[in-house]
């Protein structure tokens, strides 16, 4: 029996080592370096950034996608229109109908000689299936894997997750993607059903669409997490002989979901939006302004220790409300501000700025433990004169019922900020410790009054009061929310539109310390 214990521990202690340092396993010595391509001269997104660029030197042009589905086209037509390169970094790529419509567009672009490169974090995208080993076997694509454990599945992963946690909690939250070295997409939607009106849980989101020079600084970042040393082909972790299916099968697999999909109400709405034949056409209505693309350096990730803090894209968020003089307009789909976080909000208050947060509401969350650790601040928020709202779960149903037949219950997945009347933010980041302090994040940090403009009508339409719950305290300092259905003013004394068993489960993860980690 003392042997057996003996064995156990030993296994157990190289499995521990093996979670801890999966990244060296990995051979670096045969791992090809690559950089993004240049713009072709030639082909529908080079001819539409010579006209639509023309007049404006020095300028970046600028297009909001708010709604899904025209962020899923805008995707699908950047995807399309490529002739020369696709680079895409995701947190979450699912191989939902959306994951799975983008797949065959990207193996399609890769037949007609576009080199396409897929970076996915191995946490929000967990690759376990073969078939992405025969998708890389493709000569034109490339997929990576940031960050990843060995184990791809059962009880091997799970314990190199548990046993790596110090490496591990780290994650790639990016959001980008870049066509032809000519066009940038990024924001805070990842690649999945939800964050394209295509699900009963409908994400609100921002994704904007950038050209001009701006395109050249998110290469540069995309290239950097790429040749990383945690960035993995995927055929180092997965064995392409143990699919089912060769290049040609998965094609013929893929091609019978697009035509499974043609009449789903998805693609309906897809075929009759007319943004994408603008952006491949050129007609795109573009703002105007200068904008500089922001990443956290990816060695946050996997060597945080030495990896200096002011490197961090939080200190960017940071800068940019140090220099507001008239309102910071800030929305976040998970807000844990910390008692600092408030004490530094409270002091842009008392110098005359007007602070609005914009955040989940229990109802709309879709990660409950970081309501929990939000809620205990909600009332030193409101003392300190700072203006908060709540997501309810029916906003968006107006327009979403434009597209579809169903109801869904929305949830906010926004990551947004307005200062002033002249800057804004649109990234992947979050107002918590992950974001700021453990994961990787992205964004756009614009200077344009139109762009700006726009962003704040996005704000004030998502704290109406048929689409949020304004939150104050009482008389007696107890917290209330209130909204509206119709003419009809709505008061609530507790989180709205749940349950007591909710809200019990919610107060008890409060009492957890691991604020830190959510």
């Amino acid at each position: 029996m003392l042997l057996q214990i003996r064995h156990t521990a030993l296994l157990l202690t190289i499995l521990l080592c093996t979670g801890c340092h999966a990244h060296s396993q990995f051979d670096l010595t045969h791992r090809p370096h690559s950089e993004s391509l240049p713009a072709p001269q030639t082909g529908p997104l080079a001819e539409a950034n010579r006209e639509l660029l023309a007049g404006h030197q020095g300028e970046t042009g600028l297009y909001l996608l708010r709604d899904g589905l025209s962020a899923f086209v805008a995707r699908v037509a950047m995807i399309e229109a490529a002739r020369s390169s696709l680079d895409l970094q995701y947190y979450i790529f699912s191989s939902d109908v959306s994951g799975s419509l983008i797949i065959s567009k990207l193996l399609e672009a890769a037949d007609r000689g576009v080199r396409v490169r897929l970076l996915v974090d191995d946490i929000g995208t967990p690759i376990d299936n073969p078939q992405v080993s025969t998708l890389a076997q493709h000569p034109n694509i490339a997929i990576r894997i940031f960050n990843p454990v060995a184990g791809r599945a059962g009880f091997s992963r799970s314990l190199q997750l548990a046993f790596g946690f110090s490496r591990t909690n780290h994650r790639m939250h990016n959001k980008l993607m870049l066509a032809d070295h000519s066009v940038l997409l990024t924001g805070g939607r990842n690649v999945a059903d939800e964050y394209f009106s295509n699900t009963e849980v409908d994400f609100q989101d921002i994704d904007i669409i950038a050209m001009g020079d701006v395109v050249r600084e998110g290469a540069a970042s995309f290239d950097q997490y790429w040749n990383s040393p945690v960035s993995v082909p995927a055929s180092d972790l997965l064995d392409a002989d143990d699919s089912d299916l060769n290049l040609g099968e998965l094609r013929a697999v893929l091609a019978d979901l697009l035509h499974s999909q043609r009449d789903s109400e998805f693609a309906l709405a897809l075929a009759d939006s007319m943004l994408g034949q603008a952006i491949l056409s050129g007609e795109i209505p573009l703002a105007w302004g200068e904008a500089h693309f922001h990443a956290d350096p990816p060695s946050k990730a996997y060597a945080r220790d030495d990896t200096p803090e002011e490197d961090y894209l939080g200190n960017v968020l940071r800068n940019e409300l140090d220099s507001s003089n008239g309102r910071a307009w800030l929305t976040s789909a998970y807000f844990i501000p910390g008692d600092k976080g408030v004490d530094y909000l409270a002091s842009l208050v008392d110098r005359g700025i007007d602070v609005r947060i914009l955040t989940n509401s229990l109802s709309t969350t879709d990660v409950a433990v970081v309501h929990s650790g939000y809620s205990r601040y909600r009332r030193p928020l409101l003392e300190q004169q700072i203006k908060l709202w709540e997501l309810r779960s029916e906003a968006g149903q107006q327009q979403r019922i434009h597209w579809f037949k169903g109801s869904s219950r929305a949830s906010l997945h926004a990551k947004t900020f307005v200062f002033d009347d002249d800057r804004t933010f649109i990234g992947s980041i979050n107002l918590d410790g992950r974001s700021l302090i453990q994961n990787t994040e992205v964004g756009l940090l614009i200077h344009s009054a139109a762009i700006n403009q726009q962003l704040s009508q996005v704000f004030e339409d998502w704290i109406q009061a048929s689409s949020a719950w304004q939150l104050s305290l009482d008389d007696k300092g107890d917290l209330q929310w209130k909204a509206a259905n119709g003419n009809q003013p709505i008061r609530i004394d507790h989180d709205p539109e749940t349950s007591a068993w909710q809200r019990f489960k919610v107060w008890s993860l409060s009492l957890l310390p691991i604020e830190s980690q959510i």
